[in-house]
């Protein structure tokens, strides 16, 4: 390494000359550098607040949409429960056609009212089934309702044909309305 006294002469710096008055006015002026202050992380930019509320607003639809959802399933478990009943049903069997019918009448009973459809039997309890959902009636199915309810006589066919229209029929039966009209029946059913 190379001390400075034992550079030449001419490679040596100058001492420094003091600053002239006008310089020392001018230099005592000069402030030290300031940093600008850090950013805060709060308040947000308004982006940020736009998209807190997007956000905000999604999940409050995300709920209301699923309460709606578990209200309507919670109402509507009643069809699950009484279309797997009638799915157990074993056609075979003469008491098939009463089975049917009773989960029919419970389910009748359940949405519209004991009042307005409990002791319909016969053709009036076969056109309130007709008008309270939008679905063709079989024939065969209507035979079987009519003819082998209280006799307790067995046509296999018949009676899956009633069975797979009162599985529609619970499915897709219409809710109780208040102008709907009271259907009159003045015979009792045992239901």
């Amino acid at each position: 390494m190379i001390r400075g006294s034992l550079l030449p002469k001419q490679m040596q710096s100058p001492a420094p000359q003091a600053p002239s008055p006008e310089a020392q006015e001018l230099l005592s002026q000069l402030r030290d550098i300031q940093e600008p202050t850090a950013v805060n992380w709060w308040p947000p930019a308004p982006g940020w607040w736009i998209l807190a509320v997007l956000i905000l607003a999604c999940l409050v639809a995300a709920t209301l949409w699923w309460r709606q959802r578990r209200k309507k399933a919670e109402r509507n478990r009643y069809r699950l429960e009484a279309a797997s009943l009638l799915a157990t049903v074993d056609v075979e069997q003469v008491g098939a056609v009463p089975e049917i019918n009773e989960i029919l009448k419970r389910v009748a009973v359940t949405t519209y009212s004991r009042t307005e459809c409990g002791n319909l039997i016969s053709t009036a309890w076969i056109e309130f089934l007709k008008k309270s959902a939008p679905l063709e009636f079989p024939i065969d199915a209507q035979q079987a309702l009519l003819e082998n309810l209280y006799r307790g006589s067995c046509d296999p066919d018949k009676n899956r044909a009633l069975q797979e229209y009162a599985i529609l029929w619970v499915k897709q039966h219409g809710q109780p309305t208040k102008n709907r009209p009271q259907h009159q029946g003045g015979e009792a059913a045992h239901v």
